[in-house]
């Protein structure tokens, strides 16, 4: 709510004045010196509500440095604390029928994050800097692109992850909406893929080097024909067959003949999803 400037220095001056000077670091105090730029007084182990950045600060015992030990919210949350080893961390990715997230969650549904300037479209908050900088820093601008603030414009990575955020950006949420999550990295006698890489395809239209080596077998019985007049020819249907006659009143055999089998298929695109079942994505901020 408010900053004090005599913070434990209250000056001796009429009692209206002094009490206005006391009112105010009580402000002060209870509100935990909230606001944009850092207490002008600042002592061991105080609290500051930093307002321009959203972050709970404590300051060091040594009164040297803040230490960010919390977010503003909403919702106010405690980071810096002992977490069990057990415990989810920024970057871990749990699936689940809810249909929204969990506190310190966001739904992976192929949107962005960022700060609160950054209109991302999945969270726009200051808590969302830990996973920013974590996909920044791990994954390619092809898979978690990075996008101008305010706009679907995408810049490429800026100089780091502080600048970027800096400037309000935004960042891709790794896609996970219809898809199978899979293992990074290249298995034994399989291909290698980036962490954060997404590929494959929902239905496959087959090619003739798709097919296995085959023929089509056509046969055409030992025949003659008699009394046909002398070269005509007749067109077979169906197979697009043609074959002329040998010379009139010949009993000799039939002439030669050429075609095809004929076409079939119509070259639609065949189902290429395994057997699935369908959850929400979450990841951890």
């Amino acid at each position: 709510m408010t900053q004090a400037e005599d913070l434990g220095g209250v000056a001796n001056q009429l009692a209206a004045f002094y009490r206005a000077r006391v009112n105010v670091n009580l402000q002060a105090v209870v509100t935990q010196h909230y606001g944009a730029s850092e207490p002008p007084l600042m002592y061991p182990n105080m609290i500051w509500f930093d307002s321009g950045t959203g972050y709970i600060k404590v300051r060091n015992p040594t009164n040297t440095a803040w230490q960010s030990i919390g977010t503003i919210g909403p919702p106010m949350r405690w980071t810096n604390v002992d977490i069990p080893q057990t415990a989810f961390t920024t970057g871990d990715v749990k699936q689940t029928f809810k249909s929204a997230a969990d506190a310190g969650w966001v739904l992976m549904n192929d949107g962005t994050i960022g700060g609160a300037s950054s209109v991302a479209t999945t969270r726009a908050n200051p808590d969302t800097q830990a996973l920013f900088t974590l996909l920044w820093t791990n994954i390619a601008d092809s898979w978690c692109t990075v996008f101008a603030a305010g706009t679907t414009t995408p810049t490429g990575r800026g100089a780091s992850a502080a600048s970027d955020w800096a400037a309000n950006r935004h960042i891709l949420l790794p896609k996970a909406l219809g898809r199978v999550l899979a293992g990074a990295g290249a298995g034994a006698g399989l291909s290698s893929f980036a962490l954060g890489a997404r590929g494959g395809a929902e239905s496959v239209v087959l090619g003739l080097n798709n097919l296995p080596p085959h023929a089509h077998t056509v046969s055409i019985p030992s025949h003659s024909h008699s009394g046909a007049p002398s070269g005509n020819s007749v067109i077979g249907g169906g197979g697009g067959f043609s074959s002329s006659y040998g010379s009139a009143g010949s009993t000799g055999s039939a002439g030669g003949f050429s075609g095809n089998t004929g076409s079939a298929g119509s070259g639609e695109a065949h189902s290429n999803i395994q057997p699935t079942t369908y959850l929400n994505t979450l990841i951890k901020l």
